[in-house]
């Protein structure tokens, strides 16, 4: 037999029963693994958790926390209260002229384009005149004038023999240092300086300074 058998047989026959009678000497620990059904049953149930006063509201909000600290700031917001508003202000008045050089006459307008292009449009749409087209892109609108009743003066109205045919006038926009030039022009884009082009603008002058 060999001698790991042997050293095996040793050990099992001598230290196990060794080991056996000192388990018996341990002291008894009867609390360790105790059965604790019966005191679980009997425990009372604790009572739920309350919070502040402060932290019961719906409007809380955090404010700036330092290490260690936190502060919380409360805010209260009346259902009932009036919520002012500030009222748009009112579209001041366009400051315009009407400039004359030599035999030729344009609207100046102390405004950017785009202000002065919806104006003039909303001017020309109220005082009724007949607006067949409009091209932003090419800074044009163009009017259809009656010529029956392009003639100022008082009796130009009564001129009912004269034929009901229409001419079509253009109004251009120029960006100048100063403001945006007005020009009244013909169909072939030439500046007109007549009885039709001062009726406009006086009309648009009127209109965007009132």
């Amino acid at each position: 037999m060999s001698i790991r058998v042997k050293t095996i047989r040793f050990f099992l026959v001598v230290l196990l029963p060794m080991g056996l009678i000192a388990c018996s000497y341990l002291p008894e620990t009867p609390d360790i693994f105790t059965d604790q059904k019966e005191a679980y049953k009997k425990a009372h149930e604790l009572r739920p958790l309350e919070l502040p006063p402060e932290l019961s509201t719906e409007d809380v909000t955090s404010g700036p926390s330092t290490i260690g600290t936190a502060t919380s700031v409360v805010t209260t917001t009346s259902k009932k209260a009036i919520v002012k508003t500030t009222p748009l202000a009112k579209e001041s008045k366009t400051s315009a002229e009407i400039v004359n050089v030599g035999s030729v006459s344009y609207l100046l307008v102390h405004d950017s384009f785009r202000n002065t292009w919806r104006k003039t449009v909303t001017a020309l749409e109220q005082l009724e005149y007949d607006i067949e087209d409009k091209n932003r892109e090419e800074s044009l609108i163009y009017l259809n004038i009656n010529e029956a009743t392009s003639d100022t003066g008082m009796l130009s109205s009564l001129a009912f023999w004269k034929s009901d045919s229409t001419s079509v006038y253009l109004i251009s926009f120029d960006q100048y240092s100063d403001g945006i030039a007005v020009e009244v022009q013909d169909k072939d884009a030439q500046v007109v300086n007549d009885d039709v082009s001062k009726k406009i603008y006086a009309d648009l002058l009127s209109k965007l300074t009132q």
